[in-house]
């Protein structure tokens, strides 16, 4: 619909007397620029002047008549209605008449008769309850924006798979080059907070160092503006062919359900800018609103703090900005009054990663406030010089909509140029600005659930935390047999607390797991993911074994008193040993994923079968001869030896899993004793 005000001056001979639209005291009282709702009266009365040389003539006759309305409106009880046709003007020769709108949206219009001038004058009636039914169209187009963001940027990172955990993990010292894999990337996740985010995790992880990550957000601010740009152009006239041809794409050929997927995403981000326009397009016949909006280009600092609540709580600079830019097709803002709002957006961006830096590690808090102060940084050297950015910006291109994206990537392009060359001094005042804490609790050290929205990234965290987590459980293999031989009661009690900590890690990496296992996975990284599972219980297993009874067994030691001969104890750390050397070659199958060294651990499996039995024989041989100490040590002998071959069990289990041939219903070990 449109909300248009049209005066007409129609056949009018500019002599006395004149007739023409009421003015009092300067101001324009006709009643032009109004709309209302259809079937009631507009707020004002329409008003005509009648003047002889620029004094009122009163007592002139005025005649008003409905000269056009909508086609619709052919039935009488639905056509508009003037309160009076004929009206005497007054002492200030002013007459006037109130319209009742039909009950059709469109535009009306009134003809003014007097002494045969003519004056024309129009409104536009707008559908009951517009207010209401704008408020849901804009809110529902903002969903829209967020949803077809999110659904085609999945697509997009869908098609990237590997190729973005490679970008990212390819990053060199150079800082532009960081700048340009900034922008690669945030143009697959649509969003520089999720790359943001995403950049936490990884220096929390150790992938990438904080210098690194810093360049890779300048250029992540660059890369959100490819959005805008593409929306600054008419796009939305064709975003409903664009959907179809995606839903098209989606549901053809396996190899393209991606692209397709990323193609309706975007068409879906180019409608709901048309719903938004739509919605808007009533604004600009509310005087009310028109105000606000002038005050607030008067006011740069307001709109900048609305703009930053408004992307804080949306979660993306981009839905705020094209919202502004379709804001602009209906001329509800101009460019001195957008550019606040670019850059309240920007900063407002950077919240979700400060809050989700809470929760990391000493790096992604660096990160998290690095982003921030690049944004006030850049409102605060921005801010001030808003007339001579608007005057840049208008050189830019002709439309005020091109004017509104270009002045949003000179802003990014002039953060990127500014800190790039500082990055390092930079660098240090956040190394200052934010100390290491205080011990923290126990936990998890490189899962990230921001990661979740790369399966990729997040595979390759739970990859490290298991890794991590096999070192713990190596320690305590390692640990068990000094503190056995030596009965150790405090090195006990140390297996014991390390066997929490792996319990701790265990419930977290399967949880971890779990919720990357809900995303839409490539069948290589599926089959990973299960592998990481059975590989995590497979670990678990190991440390129960160690905490649980070889530790019992050295309680049981030393409460009896017990002594070992020396040919049983020599088999016990021999065993020992060579079980350990198989649990290191576990920990290198988990690491580099080699299939010819899984292929080997698991081959392991029937070798620690048959030395369990060689060694139970030979205690036998010695309980035979009547060896005291073989007598008295025996089911602790026995029970440790069977323990160290079910570890075994357990480890060429991890290279059934990564060699895929895991099946633990068939190849189940014995449980663990308590």
């Amino acid at each position: 619909m449109r909300l248009v005000l049209v005066v007409l001056l129609a056949g009018a001979v500019w002599a006395a007397p004149k007739l023409s639209p009421a003015v009092l005291a300067d101001q324009d009282v006709s009643g032009q620029g109004q709309a209302g709702e259809t079937g009631l009266y507009l707020g004002r009365p329409f008003a005509v002047q009648v003047t002889d040389n620029g004094r009122p003539v009163p007592g002139a006759r005025v005649q008003f008549e409905v000269l056009t309305e909508p086609l619709e409106n052919r039935s009488q009880a639905r056509r508009a209605a003037l309160a009076d046709s004929v009206v005497l003007t007054d002492q200030m020769g002013m007459a006037r008449t109130r319209l009742r709108l039909g009950a059709t949206p469109g535009e009306y219009r009134v003809l003014a008769v007097s002494g045969g001038k003519r004056l024309v004058l129009a409104a536009m009636a707008l559908r009951r309850n517009w207010y209401f039914v704008t408020v849901i169209e804009f809110l529902g187009g903002l969903t829209l924006f967020l949803f077809g963001l999110y659904y085609g940027s999945k697509g997009l990172r869908r098609m990237a798979g590997n190729r973005l955990r490679e970008l990212l993990f390819s990053l060199t010292s150079r800082r532009v080059l960081g700048a340009l894999v900034g922008v690669v990337v945030t143009v697959v996740f649509q969003s520089s907070s999720a790359t943001t985010v995403l950049l936490m995790g990884m220096a929390s992880a150790g992938i990438l160092a904080l210098g690194q990550a810093l360049a890779v957000i300048l250029g992540a601010d660059i890369g959100t503006t490819v959005t805008v740009q593409l929306l600054a152009f008419r796009v939305f006239d064709y975003a409903l062919l664009v959907a179809v041809a995606g839903f098209i794409l989606m549901n053809s050929a396996r190899r393209v359900k991606d692209l397709g997927q990323a193609i309706f995403g975007f068409g879906l981000v180019f409608y709901s800018l048309k719903v938004v326009i739509d919605a808007s397009e009533p604004l600009r016949y509310v005087p009310q609103v028109m105000d606000a909006v002038g005050r607030l280009g008067s006011v740069p600092w307001l709109g900048l703090v609305l703009a930053m609540l408004f992307t804080a709580l949306v979660r993306s600079s981009a839905a705020t900005i094209g919202v502004i830019v379709g804001l602009s097709f209906t001329g509800l803002v101009d460019l001195a009054t957008a550019i606040p709002y670019i850059l309240g957006a920007n900063l407002g961006s950077s919240f979700s990663a400060v809050i989700a830096s809470w929760r990391g590690g000493l790096a992604a808090r660096r990160i998290g406030l690095g982003h921030l102060l690049f944004k006030l940084v850049i409102v605060a050297l921005c801010l001030p010089f808003v007339p001579m950015l608007v005057k840049l910006a208008g050189l830019t291109a002709h439309d005020l909509p091109r004017q509104i994206a270009n002045a949003h990537t000179l802003v990014n392009v002039f953060a990127a140029v500014l800190f790039l060359p500082l990055l390092v001094p930079f660098q240090r005042l956040l190394e200052r600005l934010v100390k290491p804490r205080k011990a923290e609790q126990f936990g998890p050290r490189y899962l990230d659930s921001s990661s979740l929205e790369a399966p990729e990234l997040a595979s390759a965290q739970a990859t490290r935390e298991v890794l991590r987590m096999a070192d713990r459980v190596s320690r305590m293999y390692d640990q068990a047999i000094k503190v056995f031989l030596s009965r150790d009661k405090e090195g006990r009690r140390e297996l014991i607390a390390t066997d929490d900590q792996v319990d701790r890690l265990e419930e977290d990496i399967t949880a971890f797991l779990a919720r990357i296992s809900q995303e839409e996975l490539s069948e290589p990284l599926s089959h990973k993911v299960v592998a990481l599972f059975y590989i995590t219980d497979e670990l678990e297993h190991i440390a129960d074994v160690v905490s649980k009874n070889l530790a019992a067994y050295t309680k049981k030691s030393i409460e009896q008193g017990l002594a070992f001969s020396a040919e049983g104890l020599e088999e016990m750390e021999r065993f020992h040993a060579e079980v350990g050397e198989n649990l290191k070659t576990a920990v290198a199958c988990i690491t580099t994923w080699d299939t010819a060294l899984a292929k080997r651990l698991v081959e392991r499996k029937e070798w620690g079968v048959l030395r369990q039995r060689e060694l139970h024989n030979r205690h036998l041989g010695r309980l035979s001869r009547g060896l005291a100490e073989s007598i008295d040590t025996s089911t602790i002998h026995l029970d440790f030896i069977s323990d160290i071959e079910r570890i075994n069990f357990h480890c060429s289990q991890i290279g059934a899993a990564v060699l895929g041939t895991h099946h633990p219903e068939k190849d189940k070990g014995p449980s663990s004793k308590d």
